[in-house]
């Protein structure tokens, strides 16, 4: 920042004042950039490696919800991440509100088995019976 020093005509009096404009227009150009960088942020999703399938079905039910699975073990349910215990609960109160709900099961293709059987069986035990897993056709 730069100071100004102003002299009156009629004496030996100093008026200094800061000049505020680079700063203002540093700020302004801070904000356009953090503006346009939260956009992206925001609009992540989730990116899964789906198995393929040769004899798939396309899925076309209107009250469904998605469950993904992924290698590093966390889940997701419809792109917000939960555990298994909010997993169950919320599954709970989605079935007893809607209980012709179907489900769409999405693990990457190295995820250990054993963590489908605990999220079908964790499904099964809510009283979920219409369950799809999703794959890629090939």
């Amino acid at each position: 920042m730069a100071l100004r020093r102003f002299y009156k005509d009629d004496g030996d009096e100093i008026l200094s004042e800061i000049n505020i404009i680079p700063l203002v227009d540093i700020s302004l150009v801070l904000l356009i950039i953090f503006m346009i960088t939260a956009n992206y942020i925001m609009t992540s999703s989730l990116s899964v490696d789906i198995p393929q399938a040769e004899h798939g079905k396309p899925m076309q039910q209107a009250a469904s919800v998605t469950i993904v699975i992924t290698n590093e073990g966390p889940m997701y349910l419809e792109n917000e991440l939960v555990t298994s215990g909010e997993l169950k609960a919320k599954m709970r109160t989605r079935y007893t509100k809607n209980q012709d709900i179907s489900v769409i099961l999405s693990a990457e293709r190295n995820v250990s088995f054993k963590h489908i059987v605990k999220t079908i069986d964790m499904l099964h035990e809510i009283g979920v019976t219409k369950l799809n897993i999703a794959a890629v056709q090939e």
